[in-house]
């Protein structure tokens, strides 16, 4: 009898495997070194960066302010240390009172002042524009005079001329009755000077406009209560600068 090609034997052998050798899957990162997994390749959505103009124009200009500024304040802390502006020197040499009188609350007098400027820098010229000169007692403004504006150079001296004169002007009781009270007991009256100016200081091309005032306390004048006139008591002082 003959046998059928197709028949299987019937054994308790496994049916063989028809892929004998199935392909070892790697255990290896698919990706390449130091990759993305999640990184979109697609150059069409990369990220933009856009710079705004005006933001870069505030920081340079911010940066440009902070450098003139720091070069200015160098500036100015070698121009102190170098130049060291000082306020000028006031002297009143001497003060002549005549045709005082005080009666029935009203004043009358002429002070004649000789007063002396002096510049103690030794790199600045001084410019005084326009002198405002004020007599008090017992810090009550009595009188006052304008005078005119002048140069100084450099260590330079000025004297200065100056007359305030008051006619039957009216003082306070107190004041009146405190003058009368001072001439009867010392034989002399204590008066006060102020003067401020707009001083301006100069060094070169450099200009510096600043007020100066000058105070001279205490300036003595010896006028008995029986004599209309009299002089300052002691030598000339000097007054104080602020």
């Amino acid at each position: 009898m003959q046998q059928n090609p197709n028949s299987r034997p019937a054994s308790g052998y496994p049916y063989p495997n028809p892929y004998p050798n199935p392909p070892q899957q790697s255990n290896a990162n698919p990706f390449p070194p130091n990759a993305n997994p999640y990184q979109n390749h697609n150059s069409s959505y990369a990220p933009h960066h856009h710079h705004n103009p005006r933001a870069i124009l505030i920081r340079r200009l911010f940066i440009a302010s902070m450098v003139f500024l720091l070069i200015l304040g160098l500036i100015l802390v070698l121009y102190f240390g170098l130049v060291r502006p000082q306020l000028p020197y006031a002297y009143i040499n001497s003060l002549s009172l005549s045709n005082f009188n005080v009666s029935n609350n009203h004043l009358t007098g002429n002070w004649d002042l000789q007063l002396r400027f002096q510049n103690p820098n030794s790199k600045m010229s001084l410019y005084y524009n326009t002198v405002f000169c004020t007599l008090y007692y017992n810090r009550a403004s009595l009188s006052e005079t304008r005078l005119q504006p002048f140069d100084q150079g450099k260590k330079d001296e000025t004297p200065i001329n100056a007359t305030l004169s008051v006619s039957r002007t009216y003082v306070e009781p107190r004041l009146a009755d405190s003058i009368g009270k001072e001439r009867a007991a010392k034989g002399s009256v204590e008066f006060d000077l102020r003067m401020t100016s707009s001083v301006t200081f100069r060094y070169g091309v450099y200009r510096r406009r600043r007020y100066v005032t000058v105070y001279c306390y205490d300036v003595l004048v010896g006028v008995p209560a029986n004599s209309s006139s009299g002089n300052m008591v002691g030598s000339g002082k000097r007054c104080k600068s602020f």
